[in-house]
């Protein structure tokens, strides 16, 4: 990390740098050694959040409040209180000048790169999107039940810094309080450990999720697309039905496609600061997202991503359609795909009807005692 301590670059990072950078970053770093397509940024280090607690008595004040929600046995309201009062304590607490002062100069040389790259003024600094990377997230184990938080289309280093004080402060929602309110200390501190990653916005025209392994059934000869127009936000949460298509990895064959009728998307706002959910004109609406041609692409580029991590993944990604006629597929998450493992697992823990019976009539067969 050279003389920076608070922030690094993506492309220097790898997998084994989660500690240092979260989950998130340190895949990201990943994909782009690899030389798959991910938009540029930098990851604002664990370090960062870390020294930022211990430069007052902010780290004690935090395991306080969590600290009373365990003893306390607390309801929907005492953890909606606690969150209350430990987003106010990160938003408020004054920040080390050296950690505000990286964070910008980051942006700042982020933005340069990238006017530079486009032929544009970097003035007012680049589009970006700000999201958390726990260390606990993102792993092929990982449980993490904290909602961490993502913004789109930030602008301007004092946005930034504050959008990155925003995903600590999600840190501490409800859910996640209530999740570390139950460990051991030392899990609890483990699972509070943060990064935040700031990654240059891709202009999205469809955005979705890319599944190298049938998320329904296991089979690992498939790969499943889920895409709607817009960023991407609207698919993750949940908010649009996608388009959902299914490809052979044999020969990337499209073997199922169903169009949905998708009746928004999210768009950047008119200023370019921060996104709005709009309507879909009606007759784009049943119309499919993706080309045949540009579902391969999404589907061939997820296949590259598996065969660097050897295992199936769960990828977010961006198309942009460029003004020279260009397609460019962004990749902006990959992950172990965990979501049939954990079906799988349950399905495995689930007592087999009758296996008591069967047991107890094999023994008495043999004379084995059950």
């Amino acid at each position: 990390m050279g003389d920076r301590r608070y922030t690094v670059d993506f492309a220097r990072l790898r997998a084994g740098d989660r500690e240092i950078a979260g989950g998130k970053c340190a895949s990201l770093g990943e994909l782009i050694a690899a030389g798959l397509p991910v938009p540029g940024g930098f990851a604002v280090t664990v370090a960062a959040f870390e020294d930022f607690r211990d430069a007052s008595a902010l780290r004690d004040e935090l395991g306080e409040i969590v600290r009373g929600a365990a003893a306390g046995d607390a309801g929907a309201s005492a953890l909606q209180s606690a969150h209350e009062r430990a987003a106010a304590l990160i938003m408020d607490r004054p920040l080390p000048s050296a950690i505000e002062r990286e964070i910008r100069e980051a942006y700042l040389e982020l933005s340069r790169t990238v006017a530079g790259a486009r032929g544009t003024g970097g003035e007012q600094g680049v589009a970006v999107a700000v999201r958390s990377s726990a260390v606990d997230e993102d792993g092929d184990a990982a449980s993490f039940a904290g909602q961490q938080e993502t913004f789109l289309w930030v602008v301007g280093a004092d946005e930034v810094v504050a959008k990155v004080r925003e995903c600590w402060a999600s840190l501490y929602t409800p859910q996640a309080i209530a999740y570390r309110s139950s460990m051991e200390a030392a899990d609890g501190a483990a699972a509070s450990r943060i990064s935040v990653a700031v990654q240059v916005m891709a202009e999205a025209d469809v955005a979705g999720v890319t599944f190298t392994v049938s998320p329904s059934t296991g089979d690992r000869s498939v790969v499943a697309i889920n895409a709607s127009y817009g960023l991407g936000q609207a698919v993750v949460s949940g908010e649009v039905t996608p388009d959902e298509y299914r490809l052979s990895k044999a020969d990337l064959r499209i073997t199922s496609a169903r169009i949905a009728e998708k009746g928004h998307e999210y768009v950047p706002a008119a200023d370019h600061r921060g996104v709005v959910l709009r309507e879909v004109e009606r007759a784009r609406r049943e119309v499919a997202a993706l080309s045949d041609d540009e579902v391969r692409l999404v589907a061939e580029i997820g296949l590259r991503v598996e065969a660097h991590y050897g295992c199936p993944q769960d990828i977010e990604w961006a198309l942009e359609r460029r003004a020279d006629g260009e397609v460019a597929v962004m990749l902006l998450q990959a992950r172990p795909e965990t979501n049939w493992k954990k079906r799988r697992e349950e399905q495995k823990a689930q007592p087999v009807p009758g296996a008591g019976l069967l047991g107890f009539l094999a023994a008495a067969t043999t004379g084995k005692k059950s």
